[in-house]
């Protein structure tokens, strides 16, 4: 059965209808050409006859001959070519069937007859007429007759290149396909070079085939053993992802989880949630703050890189929080599946030593308000955001006698109590901190003098309240000398800020001991240059 789609086919229906166009073209144009030809060569041909009697017409005309003059007529009429004649002079005619050239609507040739000793003079003239039908037919079967010859060269030089391109080309390109798709690949089969193709480009093309099948091979090899080698590895990090400490999920884009390992079980198992088979997108419903987690984790995603984040699951026990460290990479499969990788550290014993040692560091263990460091920690925050607020740098009044005459835990006493009054009476937004030995310092989130006042008001009413210590019928009372500094407005520095506060609450102090009641100053009442704070 031949394949239409084969080369050989198609090679072979391609050079026919090349040949065909170049013969059709050709034999077209050989026959114009011959046609055209044949038509000047009987042209030339009635020239070259009207020479062979042109000396006899000239005479004839000149003796006005007419015997002669019939001689040179009937000769030109005796060729096929030319199909009437005549020849006419003052006092001599005579013509050949010209009345049937004329009925055919022939036109004639004329030729001029010449003096025999004056050929400068004309004697006579002869009209020819050519016999068109027998020059076109002799034309036309000239013509054929070469496109005959053309088209059976054609045909031959045809069937000789097909049949040289069949064996040279085609059989071995033939043979080569068979070989090739018989040849297992990965073995050891190769396909054999044709005869006479160590050199042409078959035979390239075969030898450059037969190194990619050895390098296929190879390959194969290779593989086989990476999959051996990938199989073992597979054995092995199983066993490690399912005796793993640490909680490890794989998990589909739409929250099903398709690998858990027994350490994630575990983790699930303290949160009192129960085993399922998905916990929703990003194991969302394990968390308390599900969307913060997932905006997170997705943002990171969208930089390519994989998220990490300290988050707190739910639990149905209240003894204490779990907070578990995340570590999230997402995956792309060959086939474009997307899946994520979920790491969860339980951090809940370190979270919780990582509070005391910030309630440590940033707390008063005396009262439990801020201490120096935390409250520095909060002013440069709040710098940071460039919001505005008030510094009240407070120191008490009367406390060191307390301490001297009544004891140091009369002493911490009353710190506890003016600490209490501070929380007291600031408003939500505002953070009492104690600054040192008994001085305090508020943040009040104001940035005007009256608001300041207002507040330190009912602080002042708050500390001023009497103690009674070992029984004593004599009150002792503790009050405050108040500095205020504004931010932005008195300075842009933290340290100049606090100084200024405290020359502030300076003045205060030296103030009430002349007036009791005037124990708070603002910086601008005594204004000094940020240049002279050190």
């Amino acid at each position: 059965m031949i394949n239409i789609q084969g080369l050989g086919f198609r090679f072979s229906l391609f050079l026919v209808v090349a040949a065909m166009l170049v013969v059709l073209t050709t034999a077209e144009f050989f026959y114009r050409v011959t046609y055209e030809n044949e038509i000047k060569e009987a042209n030339r041909d009635i020239e070259e006859l009207y020479q062979t009697v042109a000396a006899t017409a000239s005479i004839a005309a000149f003796l006005e001959d007419e015997d002669l003059a019939k001689e040179a007529i009937n000769g030109l009429v005796k060729t096929d070519k030319i199909l009437a004649a005549s020849i006419k002079s003052d006092a001599l005619y005579y013509q050949t069937n010209v009345t049937e050239a004329i009925n055919k609507n022939t036109e004639s040739r004329v030729f001029v007859v010449r003096h025999p000793f004056m050929p400068e003079e004309a004697v006579a003239e002869v009209n020819v007429y050519p016999n068109f039908e027998y020059i076109i037919n002799q034309a036309e079967k000239t013509s054929i007759d070469n496109s005959y010859s053309l088209y059976a060269e054609a045909l031959v030089v045809g069937i000789v290149a097909l049949i040289i391109t069949y064996y040279i080309i085609i059989s071995p390109m033939l043979r080569v396909g068979r070989s090739l798709h018989q040849i297992t690949p990965g073995t050891s089969q190769r396909i054999p070079i044709p005869k006479y193709h160590s050199r042409s480009e078959i035979g390239k093309l075969v030898y450059d085939t037969n190194q990619l099948l050895n390098k296929v091979e190879e390959q194969f090899t290779q593989e086989r053993q990476l999959r051996e080698e990938i199989e073992f590895l597979e054995k092995r990090f199983r066993m490690l992802f399912e005796n793993a400490k640490t909680a490890t999920v794989l998990m589909a884009e739409n929250g099903t989880i398709a690998l858990r390992n027994d350490a994630f079980n575990d983790l699930v198992e303290k949160t009192e949630l129960g085993i399922k088979q998905g916990y929703g997108e990003l194991l969302g419903e394990l968390f308390e703050t599900p969307e913060a987690m997932k905006a997170a984790l997705k943002e990171t995603f969208a930089r390519n890189e994989f998220a990490t984040g300290e988050y707190k699951l739910k639990s149905s026990s209240n003894d204490s929080a779990i907070w578990v460290q995340l570590i999230a990479s997402p995956l792309l499969t060959e086939e474009g599946e997307r899946y994520y990788q979920l790491t969860l550290n339980d951090i809940s014993s370190r979270r919780q030593e990582l509070q005391k040692l910030a309630l440590q560091a940033d707390f008063d263990a005396l009262t439990g308000i801020y201490n120096r460091n935390g409250g520095e920690k909060l002013i440069a925050k709040l710098m940071r955001k460039e919001h505005q607020f008030a510094l009240a740098l407070i120191d008490l009044n009367g406390f060191k006698a307390v301490n001297d005459i009544y004891g140091h835990d009369a002493g911490d006493e009353v710190l506890i109590f003016v600490a209490e009054q501070l929380k007291e009476k600031i408003r939500k937004n505002d953070v009492a901190i104690r600054w040192g030995g008994d001085e305090f310092m508020l943040l009040l989130q104001a940035d005007d003098e009256e608001s300041v006042k207002r507040v330190i008001e009912k602080v002042n009413a708050g500390v001023k309240q009497p103690f009674y210590f070992n029984n004593d019928s004599k009150p002792t009372v503790v009050s405050m000398s108040v500095g205020v500094s504004f931010y932005p407005n008195t300075s842009s520095n933290m340290h100049a800020l606090i100084k200024l506060a405290d020359i502030a609450m300076y003045k205060a102090k030296q103030n009430k001991i002349a007036s009791p009641d005037d124990y708070l100053i603002f910086v601008d009442q005594c204004r000094l240059d940020d240049e002279n704070i050190e």
